[in-house]
């Protein structure tokens, strides 16, 4: 393990956490609960639904269903902007404040014995989505493909790799994020179990767990995971090393074959320890996932605070309940500090793929430079994927998106390095990111 453990990137500043404490946020007063394209609304308006309730699900294999997370009565369906900026159907839940659940959850203490098919039926049916980029349903790591991805190797044959190597992603990846070290602390025993449920699914694959350098990875724990055959990989304080497509270079020396491949092809898994805990919460408890760890900063917070938010909470209702801001936030990063995007509105709902909120007040929300730029080459020189941001985001810049595609756009793994290290402080992430959508609508 450990081929490769030096590459370009930078080193951030550090980032300071209150404590690995986990709170729960008060139950929100309505839920907006967006559904995936190819995911169909099963409740109609008026209808009563309890918390964990299926509200909305594909016979798509590579979509999650979704639950409702709290109880109460669905009073629209109807298109609703999500963090992404897309405008997906949306099932609005106003709660009647019982939070009554459709079953009362219960562990299964012999949650380990379950068949594999059983445990990939609960996962499934629980909704787990593991973070990505990109994001996907946790169950489709682990099953058989359905068929080959049309992805043709250099040979020019189509082919399905077993997956031979798991990686417990257990790094906090960037500033504004702090939910895998709170998770790593208060819940080391749900993941060992989460790792010997994976285990179990894929029991010829070899395990390694990446820790960086935040103290989530104790004695005690390296113990359990050497006694239950699980390599350590511990990363240097570098960023972008927290990203899958650096993660997995870093521990197996091996790369994600950009720009229509994925991890998968490579014979690769990688779970974040936040996913791994809801995993163990889908197969033990047949627990549908309702909630997310989202780490909060900014405003005012002298340090990073973690909270488990329903899912469907808008972003407006939890600053009302936050204690602790001291400044009436202007701007809201969804994300961490370095890969995050600012959101248009604070009424947008919290999804399975938020990890992070960063609100900003006026003094502390920067403004991007529309300076051009002068070709210093600092954003080539740390490029992870060793392309040519200042080039590519000109294109952008300048409607050229075929050409920026023919000079490797969309090989960009989108980490933010370029816009932290411009002087002229260009949004290059921003740029690249807008040409990337409009090759895909094109």
């Amino acid at each position: 393990m450990g081929l490769k453990k030096s590459f370009s990137g930078v080193s951030l500043p550090p980032q300071k956490v209150s404590n690995p404490a986990i709170e729960d946020t008060p139950l929100p007063k309505r839920v907006v609960l967006p559904l995936d394209q190819a995911c169909k609304p099963v409740v109609e308006v008026g209808e009563q639904v309890k918390t964990g309730q299926l509200v909305g699900r594909s016979d798509d294999f590579l979509v999650a269903p979704v639950h409702a997370s709290i109880s109460g009565r669905v009073t629209d369906i109807r298109p609703w902007f999500d963090p992404r900026g897309s405008e997906p159907l949306s099932v609005i839940i106003e709660s009647d404040g019982n939070d009554a659940w459709q079953e009362e959850l219960h562990s299964d203490e012999s949650f380990l014995e379950k068949e594999r098919g059983q445990i990939l039926r609960d996962l499934k049916a629980a909704g787990v989505v593991a973070i990505g980029p990109p994001a996907m349903p946790l169950h489709a790591k682990f099953a058989e493909p359905e068929r080959p991805k049309p992805f043709l190797f250099l040979v020019g044959i189509p082919r399905a790799k077993p997956v031979d190597t798991v990686i417990i992603n257990g790094i906090d990846a960037e500033p504004g994020m702090a939910a895998k070290g709170a998770v790593l602390q208060k819940n080391s025993s749900d993941i060992l179990a989460g790792i010997k449920i994976v285990q179990k699914l894929l029991d010829s694959a070899q395990f390694v767990f990446a820790a960086g350098s935040n103290g989530s990875l104790n004695a005690p724990l390296t113990s359990e995971l050497a006694g239950l055959g699980v390599k350590v990989f511990q990363g240097k304080d570098k960023y972008p090393l927290g990203l899958n497509p650096i993660l997995i270079k870093c521990v197996t020396g091996r790369e994600i074959p950009l720009p229509d491949g994925s991890e998968q092809d490579i014979g690769v898994a990688v779970v974040d320890a936040v996913s791994l805990l809801h995993l163990v919460e889908a197969v033990r408890d047949l627990k549908p996932q309702v909630d997310k760890v989202v780490s909060l900063s900014g405003a005012g917070m002298t340090a990073v605070k973690n909270f488990r938010v329903r899912l469907g909470t808008v972003v407006q209702d939890l600053i009302e309940h936050l204690a602790g801001l001291k400044g009436e936030p202007v701007k809201v990063i969804a994300g961490g500090a370095m890969t995050g995007a600012a959101l248009m509105s604070t009424n947008i709902p919290i999804t399975k793929e938020t990890e992070a909120l960063i609100f900003q007040t006026a003094m502390e929300a920067k403004r991007f430079s529309p300076d051009a730029c002068i070709n210093c080459g600092l954003c080539v020189r740390h490029c992870p994927s060793r392309l040519l941001p200042n080039e590519l985001s000109k294109y952008c810049e300048f409607s050229m998106f075929e050409e920026a595609k023919d000079k490797y756009l969309l090989h960009c793994i989108e980490c933010g390095i370029c816009a932290y290290v411009c002087p002229e402080k260009r949004p290059m992430l921003h740029l690249m990111r807008f040409g990337k959508r409009e090759l895909s609508l094109a």
